[in-house]
């Protein structure tokens, strides 16, 4: 089971170290070029890779923390369920980011294939993921408020928003002109904020603890879902006016 975590980890680093890069290619290519298209393709396949081995990961070290990260290094009897309690904990969270990222990511391509034709996003293949995050930030949310965590207070209401939207864009009786391309950029940098979040919550935080002590760790968490959040509100109007969205 180490072995398994250990290497989907390299490789989950190694992914989201290209996919950093690869994120701004797509937005500032010219729409609809060659570099706009292959750059667009190549972050969605290896973002679903990231979303999906973070997934298992997760669920590694909640099956058995103690095996995933104490492997030929025993701990104490009397610090193996502390230990485990604060790593399934944080585990449990790390599934949800995942689950957010893969419905994102997965979503902007779905919505990029079907355009207009919103029948082709009531599958139960794309609405299960985007149940599933929902359930999942109920009860990080429920668990964030039980242990005082704002961090997953915060996190849980992204995800909770994330699946009403979709929600609401995909069951909708009628879809404004060319509205399809704001909720594809829109989702491609809600993704982007779930690959950042990721970034600064593992080397991005520890590049930052000697600025950011103490409580103040969680400004390095909250930093990526700001920006991103006002990136989409700024530029949501900008491309509704540049391409005429409208009823």
């Amino acid at each position: 089971m180490s072995t398994i975590h250990s290497t989907l980890l390299y490789v989950h680093i190694l992914l989201g170290a290209i996919c950093l890069l690869l994120f701004w290619l797509p937005i500032v290519s010219k729409k609809g070029s060659k570099i706009h298209n292959v750059s667009g393709r190549l972050y969605y396949k290896m973002m679903l890779f990231i979303a999906a081995s973070g997934a298992i990961m997760s669920i590694l070290v909640l099956i058995d923390p103690i095996a995933v990260y104490t492997s030929g290094n025993p701990l104490p009897a009397d610090k193996q369920e502390h230990f485990a309690r604060v790593r399934r904990h944080f585990s449990s969270f790390l599934l949800l980011l995942s689950v957010l990222t893969w419905v994102t990511v997965r979503h902007a391509y779905a919505v990029l294939q079907a355009k207009s034709a919103l029948q082709q996003l009531k599958c139960w293949q794309l609405q299960l993921p985007v149940l599933l995050l929902l359930l999942g930030s109920c009860y990080m949310l429920w668990s964030g408020w039980k242990s005082g965590t704002v961090l997953f207070m915060v996190f849980s209401t992204v995800g909770i928003v994330t699946a009403i939207s979709i929600w609401r864009y995909t069951w909708q009786t009628k879809l404004a002109q060319r509205q399809w391309i704001i909720e594809h950029f829109s989702s491609m940098i809600a993704s982007g904020i779930a690959l950042y979040t990721a970034f600064f919550a593992a080397g991005g935080r520890r590049m930052l603890a000697g600025i950011l002590t103490g409580h103040w760790q969680i400004v390095s968490w909250l930093i990526a879902p700001i920006i991103g959040v006002l990136a989409i509100t700024l530029f949501k109007k900008y491309f509704e006016r540049k391409f005429r969205v409208a009823p």
